[in-house]
This record gives structure tokens, C-alpha cells and sequence, in this order.
């Protein structure tokens, strides 16, 4: 295996070394860099690095593909970056204002900002899951013992937005414990109280606070830390050194909160109704059909690394009405990666690519897609052709079947406890396990009976 130091010192080289480097961070499995000069970088010995799985440049980025033990490789990088890890891409001067430009910087911050609290959301949906397979048992989990595990399934949910004020002020470089006191201005009793009854407890002179439910929100709290970010600096330019420390961070509160309780974080419960509300009557209005295209571009859209962008449809989704109709249309895509890559391998002759293509089947089973796609589905074509085909009908099995999630998890077999409905019905179980299980066979079937029909194969 290779030395995660060395990795990450080789990586550094052949983006053109540290003084190339704008900013470093990080996804769930991919290092993505800014840099200066993309002269000064190397793509195909990037592809070519022993324990990277791939590498591409979307949108002026450069990410190299680690898979599961990037946040390793990332940490090795940090002594060789210092300041420049974690950075945000508009620090980058020569960052382009295109449309293009401009997507690609929301998808880095999305990725940025969720990829830092996936670790608590998947713990907390595990934990619900291993509850859920218990209570199909007949077992009582909502009392005794089982009480505190019910407690600690749902904190990750139900303090959201603390989580999400810590990972936007890391990913906006701002005080993570001023991010924190925004968060608490949206969880503040008098608010959280207020939902209940109806009223409206503050004013500000003379105008009411609105009143909306921020417990299990997205939006309003990543609005308001990205308006403390900017608030902050602009006043920390002003302010001699000699009162920085008491007057910044205190005009900042006293100039964010109420904007963001009067103005921003309306629009962004505003936002998350909308976005919530545009979904379901999508998969309403065109049903099956909007779960195949979903399943059917899935490969593109963790292609050109835009997967994270449903994450906080996701994470709303289960914060509010208990469960999500699309992380089982990704779980089918996962399985799909893995099925095509698998009848790929099958039609291989050489051997060390016959044992890397049963690697990436194995490794996208377990719910890490992009070994697959990147060394088997994309340099192949006709098994990134039997995965679209398969992840599309899989997509639409889901919604005829209707699956569902009830936590949030990386998608992978071992994420099939989360898939148990609380109420001890096994129905969604069995659901699912038909939805991958179909998912996967068309995959592998496609894959190697195409093999070869058109596109250049690494083996004919």
C-alpha cells in the first residue's frame, strides 16, 4: 500500500509544488486544488500515480482521486500547505466570473460544507438503523435502555445547525465559536418556543422577528455564517489592532443576527421550502420517469463531481418528514458502478486489470463509486453505457416501489440497516434489497454482454 506521506509529497510535485498551490481541500473521496499556473501541473502522471484512482480539471480545478482514505492523504498535505489547506476558491485572483466559473465555486462550497459533517449524519443514521432492524423484532425501542441510543440518532439532526455553522466558518474562514452564536440565535428558546404557539416574541424597532422552525434547517444558518464572514471583514479592516478583539467580533453579532433573523434566514427556510416543494412535485408529477434520468446521469454527475449538490436536499429531507426518496436512487447507482465493473472484469484478459476492475466492483459495493467509474467505466465506455441504463431503470424501481431512507448514509451495502422503517415494517427492506439487486444485475449483464460493441476496451 502506498505510504499516505509519500502520496501526498509525489501529489504536491506534480501539481507544480507548494508555491503553485492557491488552495487545498477535500471531498469525500477527491484532493481538489486551485492553482496559479496549471502549466506548471501534470495531469497524465497525476492519472498515473500509484494509490490515486484518477484525476481530472473541472471548471479550472484540479482533483485527484483518492477514494475512501483521502482525508489521510489530506492531512499529510497540511505541514507541506499550512495556510493554504481548506482555502476558499475565490481567494483565487484568476478564478474566472463565468457561468462556469460561478458553478463550479458553489459546488465547492457545497462540497466543503457538508463533506465536514457527513460523519455525524451517517453515524446518527446507523445508529437509527440498527434501531429500526431491532424494533422489526417486536422490541420496544422508544423506552429503557434503548432511550439514549434514540437520543444520540437524532442530535446530528436535530442540532444541524451547529454542525453546519462550524463547517461553513471553516470553509469561509471565520471564528467558528461567533459562527456558533448565529446558530444558537436561530435555536434560542424564545424562538424555538415561539413555533409552537404562534406568536412573535422579538421585535426590532417595532418590526416582528419571523418566525420559522431552524431545528432541523439548512439554508438559514449557512446564510447567516457566509453574511458573519463577509460582515467580519469588512469591520476587521477598519478597526485598530488595539481594539480588534473587542469591538469585531461584538459589532459583527450586533450587525449579522438581526439581519440574518429579519432577512437571510427567512429566505433561506424560504429556499429550503422551495427546493423541498420543487422535488416532490417532480417525482410526483412525472413519478418513475424522474427517478430513471436521476439514476440514469447519476455516473455523470459524481463524474464531474456534483454528487454532493443533493446533500442538503437529503439531509432536509430526513430532518423533516422522517426519511429521503433520493439517497436509494444513489445507493442503485452505487450498485450499478459495481455490476458494471464486475461484468467488465469478467470479458478482461489481462490480469492485473481483471483484479482492479474486482477491486472497484467490491470497493463501489461498499458504497465508494468513483474507482469504478474512473478506471473502468470511463477508459471502457460500454460499462459507463450498461451503469447509465442500469442506475436509470433502478432509479425508476425505487420510485414505483417506494423506498425509502431514514437516515442519512454513504450509500453501500452496509447502509441497509438505515433502510428498516422505525415502525418494524421489513416492507422498505425488502424494497431496497430488490432495487439494488435488479440494479445490479442489468449493470453486469449490460456490461459484459456489450463489451466490445463500440468504444475502445482495454481489453478486446
Amino acid at each position: 500500500m502506498t505510504d499516505k506521506k509519500e502520496l501526498a509529497a509525489t501529489v504536491l510535485e506534480k501539481v507544480g509544488g507548494a508555491e503553485n498551490v492557491l488552495v487545498a481541500t477535500h471531498c469525500i473521496t477527491r484532493l481538489r486544488f486551485n492553482l496559479k499556473d496549471d502549466s506548471k501541473a501534470d495531469l497524465d502522471a497525476l492519472k498515473k500515480l500509484d494509490g490515486a484512482l484518477g484525476a481530472q480539471i473541472k471548471d479550472g480545478q484540479w482533483q485527484v482521486i483518492i477514494g475512501a482514505g483521502v482525508e489521510a492523504v489530506y492531512n499529510e498535505l497540511e505541514p507541506l500547505l499550512g495556510d493554504k489547506m481548506a482555502g476558499e476558491v475565490a481567494a483565487d485572483p484568476g478564478q474566472s466570473d463565468s457561468a462556469g466559473g460561478r458553478s463550479a465555486r458553489i459546488f465547492d462550497i457545497i462540497t466543503g460544507i457538508f463533506s465536514a459533517i457527513i460523519p455525524a449524519l451517517v453515524a446518527g443514521g446507523i445508529v437509527k438503523g440498527i434501531l429500526a432492524v431491532v424494533a422489526a423484532f417486536g422490541i420496544d425501542t422508544g423506552a429503557g435502555d434503548f432511550a439514549i441510543f434514540n437520543m444520540i440518532s437524532d442530535i446530528p439532526f436535530y442540532f444541524l445547525p451547529f454542525l453546519l455553522a462550524m463547517s461553513t466558518a471553516d470553509k469561509f474562514h471565520v471564528n467558528c465559536s461567533l459562527a456558533l452564536c448565529v446558530a444558537g440565535s436561530l435555536m434560542y428558546p424564545t424562538l424555538v418556543n415561539a413555533v409552537g404557539t404562534g406568536e412573535t416574541p422579538l421585535t426590532l424597532f417595532g418590526m416582528a422577528v419571523p418566525v420559522f422552525s431552524y431545528a432541523d434547517s439548512v439554508f438559514p444558518v449557512i446564510f447567516g455564517v457566509i453574511g458573519l464572514a463577509y460582515v467580519y471583514r469588512a469591520i476587521d479592516r477598519f478597526i485598530p489592532d488595539l481594539f480588534k478583539l473587542v469591538v469585531v467580533p461584538a459589532l459583527s453579532l450586533a450587525i449579522v443576527i438581526p439581519v440574518n433573523l429579519f432577512v437571510l434566514a427567512p429566505i433561506g427556510a424560504w429556499c429550503g421550502i422551495g427546493l423541498a416543494n420543487g422535488i416532490v412535485w417532480l417525482f410526483s408529477t412525472l413519478g418513475p420517469v424522474a427517478g430513471f434520468l436521476l439514476g440514469f446521469f447519476m455516473p455523470l454527475i459524481v463524474l464531474f463531481g456534483m454528487h454532493q449538490s443533493t446533500s442538503p436536499i437529503q439531509i432536509s429531507n430526513i430532518a423533516t418528514l422522517g426519511y429521503d426518496y433520493l439517497l436509494p436512487v444513489s445507493f442503485c447507482h452505487n450498485l450499478a458502478e459495481s455490476g458494471a465493473a464486475f461484468g467488465a472484469a469478467l470479458r478482461m484478459k489481462d490480469e492485473k486489470l481483471k483484479s482492479a476492475a474486482m477491486t472497484c466492483a467490491f470497493s463501489a459495493f461498499m458504497g465508494i463509486s468513483e474507482p469504478a467509474l474512473f478506471t473502468v467505466q470511463v477508459p471502457n465506455k460500454t460499462p459507463l453505457a450498461a451503469a447509465m441504463i442500469a442506475d436509470g431503470i433502478g432509479g425508476a424501481l425505487t420510485v414505483i416501489l417506494g423506498a425509502k431512507c431514514f437516515g442519512f448514509v454513504m450509500p453501500g451495502i452496509t447502509s441497509l440497516p438505515v433502510y428498516a422503517d422505525p415502525s418494524g415494517n421489513p416492507m422498505n427492506l425488502i424494497m431496497i434489497v430488490a432495487c439494488i439487486a435488479v440494479t445490479w444485475v442489468i449493470a453486469a449483464v449490460l456490461s459484459f454482454g456489450l463489451w466490445g460493441r463500440f468504444g475502445t476496451q482495454q481489453e478486446g
